[in-house]
């Protein structure tokens, strides 16, 4: 079926224009379009492109000359024109579009029933705004909208190149931001493929959330896995467009690392950064492999929480993956560290004339400014600082405050945003039980998990199942309660015995099917369901379940970073309780030493702390000593705490608030909030009723109130279509409120982002048929049997995504409606009341409508052209002024910032500069195509 050489459009993307097959493998094959000048990778058993052709009578472009074509034959799969003394390959034409040929090829349909023209017209109107959407990529995020990852995602994924080091402590959602990023780039043409770098542990974690968050299925691509890919030649990474990789597995094993760094990535994402050990003489495996891919990958996100733990010098060569040319000395990046470090004092004193009646002295402005005061005395910001009105006041303390984060932020790379800064956090607070040993459990003391060497037989001994069962059983526990402990086997065996006992109880653990997984972790969600779930350690990897406040630690694990992980499950924004952290232990036990720990040194059950690494590291081996009973010394605690309390100290210190502030600008996270709220399922409703009855799709709505309408949808024995993206053969619930999809993994977040809106929107496009409708008029105004016809024209751009025309001019539809002779009648009607009037004909009448006035047909619809483009003229000027002012205004931004600001450069003024000549020549160049008509014949009223 497909054959180098062969020429397709994109239903998905036909801004693309039409591309040429340059490559084929067994499974999957590659497009160019050369008018976006874009490659595209496709699996041969996708349902997305249409094959294109000409036919006897177009005109095609050979050699920079025009010829009709005479004849057409077909070769090997690939078509063959002839142009008078010769044929010519497909392959080595140019194809135009033309007009005559789609006139004629929608006539020759059969037609289909009246609403494919309505529906059609619905799905024009629905692309063409969610296109030209400047949050498109953003709305259809599984979770809460959160200010900071709005933001942070929204400024890093436009850059012409997505490159950054993200910082947010832990909790505040480093792997949701790397995936809105990913999932923004990704729906907006920017990143075909990419590539995930995580440790060992987080593989899965990554893997659930891609999919559970952004309906983005990626592969894994482990030790496991690439053993069974070796029985052939194939190079695995390239079989995948989106693969996640354990960092530890690639880093020692050469062959694999090879493979990976041979296949062509748009986006690499490198988690727990930091652990990228680097010195000036031997750069670590892992460092070396990220370098050579980042400086082959257009975009590089490398998250950490804590990324100068190892060293403002390793620090130094993170940034330098980022941006090689950049950072090229760390002597000029410690001066230029030290200049935003007194943009940042500077900052600081300006933030509290932020806030309405902040009852502060106003200081000497121009005392504070001294070191700036040549380039902002001409503002009128500067002069508004000391203005009697206090909202001028407020706005200008502001506009100071965003001035030094455009003079040193414009260009940065590095993003953090802290807890102190967003605010919204719930607090903390601790019980503990000391619990009595006994005979069976006497090991405890010795083994990290009490139950270890225990025979399961034996584990109703264990004090903390008493305590556990006392807990619940209490009748001032009557919320939701997380368990967590840390093996699925102690997992298992809890939810059987609470079970047993009588209680409403779930297991989640990793020998589950994720299907399952979901299904308990619903079945805890639902308010009238499981009062308890017990999880193994992986309950505290991507999960969230702040409907909670109750979180049990069955057993305490032995690093910090898993503590907290297991926290933050409950200790997240949108949590409106304080949460209560229960900790039994054995008496005697390392466990109730792990406690001390934890509580004494750390103080990490109350608060967070990005250096519970670090201390464990600085302390490793008495720390050893201590949990294991074999030395007793108390003092270490002490010691641990003053030393931890000083690197809290040395953070809060080094905090960089100028930093946070350009991490995240409220108002415009606000804005951009209040636009995905309002576009991200408008009208999805309505829709999802039209088009699952098109396509003959199960679908019951469970809630008719569109912006909190449920919808359960299955596949149906008659459906139109081979399968439903992310809808289980037993079906699966779509929900439009975002906020209750979130608190549930059994059900889809939907929006029209989601693959499957996406997936039918592009399958009411790609039907032909339904091209060609037509209807009946009852009316006695008109003469029965006086003809009349609609059409859809649609206004249509191509170039590179990078160039963003359908913000500017989305592929526009424009519906008209004549009668026979010319008169236009679509000012009178708005289409969707016209469509009310209309009724349906069978099929069998409607072939011999468009047969007995097809020479008709052909004069009326050249004058619906040329209206068509009358009326497009004003809506490309408008696009084309639009498109103006929005390059424009950002080249002269980057001009007045590069006077202060050295991370601006001259390449990316030039290259906005060619992205706003060529995106005004591709507007110029506009199409406007044939889309649908619908015929119609009046008759008399019944």
């Amino acid at each position: 079926m497909y054959q180098i050489g062969q020429r397709w459009s994109s239903r998905n993307e036909p801004d693309l224009g039409i591309g040429m097959i340059i490559e084929k493998q067994p499974k999957s094959f590659v497009l160019y379009f050369s008018d976006a000048e874009t490659e595209r990778n496709y699996s041969v058993e996708q349902t997305s492109l249409v094959r294109r052709t000409l036919t006897p009578g177009d005109e095609l472009f050979f050699e920079d000359e025009s010829y009709k074509v005479q004849a057409v034959r077909e070769y090997d799969l690939l078509m063959e024109y002839n142009i008078g003394d010769e044929w010519v390959d497909e392959s080595e034409i140019q194809f135009p579009r033309n007009d005559k040929n789609e006139l004629d090829s929608i006539l020759a349909l059969s037609p289909a029933r009246r609403m494919w023209f309505d529906l059609r017209r619905k799905t024009l109107e629905h692309q063409a705004i969610h296109s030209a959407s400047p949050v498109r990529g953003l709305m259809g995020l599984k979770a809460e909208l959160l200010p900071h990852q709005m933001y942070l995602a929204h400024d890093i994924a436009n850059r012409p190149a997505a490159r950054a080091l993200l910082c947010d402590e832990v909790g505040m959602g480093k792997t949701l931001e790397a995936g809105l990023i990913l999932h923004h780039r990704v729906l907006n043409g920017l990143s075909r493929r990419a590539l995930i770098l995580t440790p060992t542990n987080l593989q899965h974690q990554w893997l659930v959330e891609m999919l559970r968050r952004f309906h983005q299925p990626f592969s894994l691509i482990n030790e496991a896995v690439y053993e069974d890919y070796m029985d052939g030649d194939d190079n695995p990474f390239d079989a995948q467009a989106f693969v996640i990789a354990p960092i530890d597995f690639v880093s020692t094993h050469s062959k694999a690392a090879q493979h990976m760094l041979q296949s062509e990535w748009d986006m690499v994402i490198v988690d727990e950064a930091h652990h990228l050990a680097w010195d000036p003489e031997t750069p670590s495996i892992a460092y070396q492999l990220v370098e050579r891919l980042a400086a082959a990958s257009e975009s590089l996100l490398l998250l950490s929480a804590t990324p100068e733990q190892t060293g403002e010098r390793e620090h130094f060569s993170r940034l330098q993956l980022i941006d090689p040319e950049h950072y090229h000395s760390f002597d000029v990046y410690q001066a230029q560290q030290q200049e935003f470090k007194q943009a940042a004092e500077l900052a600081e004193q300006i933030l509290p004339f932020t806030e309405v009646d902040h009852g502060l002295t106003q200081p000497d402005w121009r005392a504070v400014f001294v070191d700036y005061l040549h380039d902002v005395q001409s503002k009128e910001w500067f002069d508004n600082l000391t203005a009697t009105d206090e909202d001028k006041q407020v706005n200008a303390a502001q506009d100071a405050i965003n001035w030094l984060i455009d003079r040193h932020g414009t260009g940065r790379e590095m993003f953090r945003n802290t807890r102190a800064a967003i605010g919204g956090f719930p607090e903390r607070n601790l019980n503990v039980y000391p619990l009595a040993g006994n005979d069976t459990y006497a090991s405890a003391a010795h083994h990290v998990l009490p139950e270890s060497g225990i025979d399961h037989g034996l584990w109703e001994a264990d004090p903390r199942w008493h305590w556990l069962k006392e807990f619940l059983g209490d009748q001032k526990v009557k919320t939701k309660v997380l368990v967590i402990c840390h093996t699925a086997d102690t997992a298992r065996w809890l939810n059987d015995q609470l079970t047993f006992a009588g209680f409403q109880s779930a297991d989640f653990h990793e020998q589950m099917p994720l299907i399952h997984r979901d299904r308990a972790a619903a079945y805890f969600a639902d308010p009238s369901g499981a009062q308890v779930l017990v999880c193994s350690e992986i309950g505290s990897e991507g999960r969230n379940f702040q409907f909670s406040h109750n979180l049990v630690m069955f057993d305490l694990p032995e690093h910090p970073d898993l503590l907290e992980q297991r926290i933050g499950r409950l200790d997240r924004l949108g949590q409106r309780n304080i949460v209560q952290v229960h900790v039994p232990y054995i008496e005697g036990s390392v466990q109730e030493r792990l406690y001390q720990w934890y509580h004494l040194a750390l103080n990490a059950f109350n608060r967070t702390t990005g250096s519970g690494d670090k201390v464990n590291a600085a302390f490793k081996e008495p720390l050893h000593a201590f949990l294991f009973g074999n030395d007793d010394d108390q003092s270490l605690l002490d010691e641990a705490r003053v030393y931890h309390e000083a690197l809290l100290k040395q953070m809060e210190e080094g905090r960089n608030r100028l930093l946070e502030m350009s991490s995240c600008r409220p108002n415009v996270a606000k804005s951009l909030i209040e636009q995905i709220n309002d576009q991200a399922s408008h009208g999805l409703h309505d829709y999802i009723e039209q088009v699952t009855h098109a396509f003959n799709i199960h679908a019951e709505c469970h809630n008719d109130t569109p912006d909190q309408a449920a919808w359960f949808i299955r596949p149906s024995t008659d459906m139109m279509l081979e399968a439903l993206p992310g809808i289980e053969e037993e079906g699966k619930m779509l929900m439009l409120d975002r906020r209750q999809a979130s608190q549930r993994e059994d059900v889809a977040f939907a929006t029209w982002e989601h693959p499957l809106i996406t997936m039918l929107m592009d399958e009411v496009q790609g039907f032909d048929s339904g091209k060609l409708t037509s209807a009946i008029l009852p009316i006695a105004a008109l003469p029965e049997g006086t003809v009349l016809v609609e059409s859809m024209f649609v206004i249509e751009t191509a170039g590179h995504p990078r160039l963003k025309l359908a913000q500017s001019l989305p592929m526009t539809p424009i519906w008209q409606l004549s009668d026979a002779n010319g008169k236009f009648l679509h000012s009178q009607f708005t289409a969707d009341k016209w469509a009310e009037k209309l009724k349906g004909v069978p099929n069998r009448v409607a072939e011999q409508w468009v047969a007995a006035l097809r020479p008709q047909l052909l004069e009326i619809l050249q004058a619906h052209q040329l209206s068509a483009q009358d009326q497009a003229r004003p809506t490309v000027h408008a696009a084309k002024e639009a498109y103006q002012r929005k390059w424009q205004s950002e080249i002269d931004r980057l001009r007045e910032l590069k006077q202060q600001n050295s991370a601006v450069k001259d390449e990316h003024i030039e290259l906005y500069e060619r992205y706003l000549v060529e995106g005004l020549t591709r507007i110029d160049d506009h199409q406007i195509r044939l889309d649908g008509i619908r015929i119609i014949l009046t008759t008399k009223p019944e």
